[in-house]
């Protein structure tokens, strides 16, 4: 990532490293879930998992967003985040005993007859409550560049994860319920480690300035977010209600690796580039920087989504039965969809620094609007392909939408159209995939063919000077040289 701060490097290239590892961890979860459940329980799950991210936003109320938003407006940095913490433990107390008293009435509407309905929802709002609190952490860690302590958090708690599902899960063979014990417990015992490591700098408060401007901030979002969940989750609703829970299964497998380009790329990336933009954009040459950043993450958003196109038979063999085949064709548009919300980050930076929440969530509540609308014509019509479909529209209608208002507060003259240009060498590279998929049977030629089509897209960039020699040797090939052992190294120092 280009910077001329050496700490924003090292960062990025200790979250790559993370996420990476992370991801590696989530996908020996996938087969270990796909092999031992029916579709349909894993059709449930999945379910259970979109109804688990809404609750989130209702529990976590934004409370981290503002912290990381007001991060650098406040001198005494322990204080905003014992206030968070102290916030969200109260706030959390209630949100699960909530839980536990409306459980019996409200689940057998949304999981249906299943007998372990009444536990799902409890125990998905004590898996939010404590998650919330490790994000505190891992948001605090983040905003000082600290890199690697804030990427551990979220890489121990899959780690453990993974643990503890070989005994609830296989040992037990509880189901559903034994994923969501160890999600449970690995959350927990994460948040204990990170509670007596800090507890000489935690002091029970809540200072009124922060609160105030932490939730104003955070529950400005909330709607938005709202939106967002309906944009990216509620379609597996749809999809139950229109086709069935193994048509469920089959779309999340695809979503699954679709997605895949948010822990390799997106999520450090942004990890970086939040911490980076709130500073940045003071500066007189801010906008510049900015617009430099959206060009490598063009470059790199779009090889992603190549990569991840060209590569998904061979991942869904890996992670999943042969009843899941039809997943790989779903991923091309998955991970375009997440390309295009991942650009949201700069279309919107002008409404995050003017402070103007309220427009930020009625355009992203228009997006969820579109995305309802289109799955309700094209499910019928094209199944989970017209889901898939839906997601990509409303998100490219958003970042338009975006663009137009954002660019009133802080232009950054970044151009809509800048990202579909790269079109024109994606789609013969995808054609050229295509067509030779139908006559190559060897796993090992197609895996040298799709690495050719990965090599063809970065020269072909570089040919219509979509990124610029400079920028690809100077800013991205360092972090994969010798140099970047001594920048991480630097990084870990910076720990201390």
């Amino acid at each position: 990532m280009p910077t001329d701060n050496r700490k924003m490097l090292s960062s990025g290239a200790v979250y790559f490293c993370a996420s990476i590892l992370t991801q590696l961890i989530n996908l020996l979860l996938i087969p270990l879930y796909t092999r031992h459940l029916s579709q349909e329980q894993f059709g449930q799950y999945d379910l259970i998992l979109s109804v688990q991210m809404l609750l989130s936003l209702m529990i976590t109320l934004g409370v981290h967003s503002g912290m990381v938003r007001f991060f650098n407006e406040f001198d005494n940095k322990q204080e905003l985040r014992n206030t968070a913490l102290t916030f969200a433990l109260i706030w959390g107390t209630v949100c699960i005993g909530g839980a536990w008293a409306i459980s019996p009435w409200i689940s057998p509407f949304v999981f249906d007859s299943n007998p372990d309905a009444s536990l799902f929802i409890p125990y998905v709002v004590m898996i939010s409550v404590i998650s919330c609190l490790n994000l505190i952490y891992s948001s605090y860690y983040a905003m000082h560049f600290k890199a690697l302590k804030s990427s551990s958090i979220q890489f121990s708690v899959v780690l453990t994860t993974l643990i503890l599902a070989v005994y609830f899960f296989l040992h037990l063979q509880l189901g559903v319920i034994g994923i969501l014990k160890a999600q449970l417990w690995s959350n927990a015992f994460v948040f204990a480690v990170l509670f007596v490591l800090n507890l000489k700098r935690y002091k029970f408060t809540l200072r009124q300035d922060p609160i105030r401007k932490m939730l104003g901030y955070g529950t400005g979002l909330l709607l938005g977010d709202v939106s967002a969940w309906v944009l990216s989750l509620s379609d597996r609703f749809l999809i139950k209600g229109y086709l069935n829970l193994s048509s469920v299964a089959v779309y999340s497998i695809g979503y699954k690796i679709g997605m895949l380009i948010n822990p390799a790329f997106i999520t450090p990336f942004m990890s970086v580039f939040t911490a980076f933009k709130f500073k940045a954009y003071k500066d007189e040459d801010g906008p510049e920087k900015i617009r430099k950043m959206f060009r490598i993450y063009n470059f790199m958003g779009w090889l992603c989504v190549l990569g991840l196109t060209v590569f998904a038979n061979v991942a869904v063999r890996l992670v999943a039965t042969e009843e899941y085949s039809s997943a790989g064709t779903l991923v091309p548009l998955i991970s375009f969809s997440y390309f295009l919300s991942g650009s949201l980050a700069f279309y919107s930076l002008g409404l995050h620094i003017a402070n103007k929440m309220r427009t930020n969530y009625l355009i992203s509540l228009l997006a969820a609007l579109i995305n309802v609308g289109c799955n309700i014509v094209l499910i019928p019509w094209l199944g989970i392909y017209g889901s898939a479909l839906a997601t990509v529209i409303s998100y490219a209608v958003t970042s338009v939408v975006f663009y137009h208002y954002g660019s009133k507060y802080y232009p950054l003259g970044l151009g809509i159209l800048f990202p579909y240009k790269y079109l024109v060498i994606y789609l013969p590279l995808y054609a050229l995939h295509a067509a030779y998929m139908h006559f190559i049977h060897s796993l090992l030629i197609e895996i040298a063919l799709n690495l050719l089509l990965v090599g063809g897209f970065v020269a072909c960039s570089l040919i219509f000077k979509f990124i610029s020699t400079k920028e690809l040797l100077g800013d991205l090939l360092p972090m994969l040289s010798r140099k970047s052992k001594k920048i991480i190294m630097e990084g870990v120092r910076s720990e201390s």
